[in-house]
């Protein structure tokens, strides 16, 4: 997929992108940014949204990042 990730969102690509599981990607989180995991474990909400963003493909992710900045 080509990085078309909006300068709204920078850091969107990497995420449209991922080759990682939510579970992989849950684990590095913790183990880099524990305070950010800690806030999504404090909101179900968010967890559970992030968790069907990485359960698109990436073509799907790149779609959600656009509704995002339209």
């Amino acid at each position: 997929m080509k990085n078309t990730a909006t300068p709204i969102f920078p850091g969107a690509a990497s995420l449209v992108n991922s080759t990682c599981s939510f579970e992989a990607f849950y684990a590095k989180l913790y183990a880099n940014a524990p305070a950010v995991a800690w806030t999504l474990d404090a909101d179900q909400d968010r967890r559970t949204a992030l968790e069907e963003f990485f359960a698109k493909s990436p073509e799907e992710r790149q779609s959600t990042v656009d509704a995002w900045a339209a």
